[in-house]
């Protein structure tokens, strides 16, 4: 599947090659990491090409993907106009999304080529059924943690102290790393949607919003959850869960093949709107989650494309109120033929932590 969309961005764009310079966009291709590195396709071949740092790695990769022949580089123009001249290569089509003007003039001056911009920000949208599995396995471990966390926390302890906890719980169920900064945010502090965890108590009867995710095998889970302390005395924060919750399965349940962004956006900020908290929601309902946990295509006001089968979005409508406190679930979902299917667990009841 990739090659198809790489042979039809060449066809349309009457091109011979293609240089991949972004970390992320060379992942997709090739499902190998580095820092550095640049990935030259053709229609007929491609080439990964890595430094010294990363050749040995490269070469024992049991993920690499697409790859015909991965080159060490030193002289790293000389060797990229070589397969140039191989292939007989007049224009080469860049990622003008990503790289610096500096660098893509530096292409232009030492590359054989001409060098034609192009964005590719779509490219990633549609996943295929290994890049799926990953992100599920990323969401599988993203449950285990929470159910850890639903045993683990307690009145008295800093939201700091959950955020680490948090950490030391993903990595020892299997994932590679954060895929963000754990969003921890009790009481009066779930008023803003991106808090930074904080030295303050958590308290009986605090809601708390816990917005985590982890990277398996290069691709990431997003999951909010918002939970009780104790008790749920605080009727008007139980009152926004219900709006929140009601607002997100109206979301999920619009997801389908052909659905715009923006409508799957209007369809719960209307519902929001319409219990009189609209001016509360104050960010888009969800994005797109790969390689990246942000990108296309975007649930939100401004979000035009088209939802397809094989994207994974989130869906994560919030309420937020200064002084009193907010409301945020998030879901990774997956577009099916006919619909969608959870990637996370679809456990989004309001949690009352004893």
């Amino acid at each position: 599947m990739k090659k198809e969309i790489l042979n039809k961005i060449l066809k349309e764009n009457n091109a011979d090659a293609i240089l991949l310079y972004s970390p992320q966009n060379r992942y997709w291709f090739s499902r190998f990491h580095s820092s550095l590195g640049y990935l030259l396709y053709t229609s007929e071949k491609s080439y990964l090409f890595v430094d010294g740092r990363y050749i040995i790695a490269a070469r024992n990769s049991k993920l690499l993907n697409n790859i015909d022949e991965i080159i060490e580089f030193g002289k790293l123009y000389e060797l990229i106009n070589k397969e140039i001249s191989n292939n007989k290569i007049k224009t080469i089509i860049f990622e003008s999304d990503w790289v610096f003007v500096k660098d893509s003039q530096i292409f232009q001056e030492k590359l054989n080529a001409q060098m034609v911009g192009y964005n590719f920000d779509a490219i990633r949208m549609v996943k295929d059924q290994w890049e799926v599995e990953q992100i599920k396995k990323a969401c599988d471990i993203t449950h285990k943690v929470f159910l850890e966390v639903l045993d683990f926390v307690k009145p008295g302890m800093s939201e700091k102290d959950l955020a680490r906890f948090v950490s030391d719980s993903f990595l020892k169920n299997g994932a590679e790393k954060l895929s963000f900064d754990t969003i921890v945010a009790s009481g009066k502090n779930g008023s803003m949607p991106h808090a930074v965890p904080t030295d303050k108590k958590i308290e009986t009867g605090d809601f708390v919003t816990l917005d985590m995710g982890c990277y398996f095998n290069g691709y990431c889970s997003d999951q909010t959850r918002t939970f009780v302390m104790g008790n749920t005395d605080n009727t008007k924060l139980k009152e926004i869960y219900e709006i929140v919750y009601n607002s997100q399965q109206l979301g999920i349940e619009s997801i389908k093949p052909g659905i715009s962004g923006n409508e799957v956006h209007k369809i719960c900020y209307d519902y929001i709107e319409s219990k009189g908290y609209g001016k509360y929601f104050t960010h888009g309902t969800g994005h797109g989650l790969g390689i990246e946990i942000h990108e296309e295509p975007y649930n939100s006001a401004a979000g035009n494309k088209i939802l397809q089968e094989g994207m994974c979005v989130t869906v994560e409508p919030g309420i937020y109120i200064p002084e009193i406190g907010g409301v945020r679930i998030e879901d990774d979902i997956l577009v099916t033929k006919n619909g969608y299917e959870f990637l996370t667990t679809p456990l989004r009841e309001l949690q009352i932590v004893k």
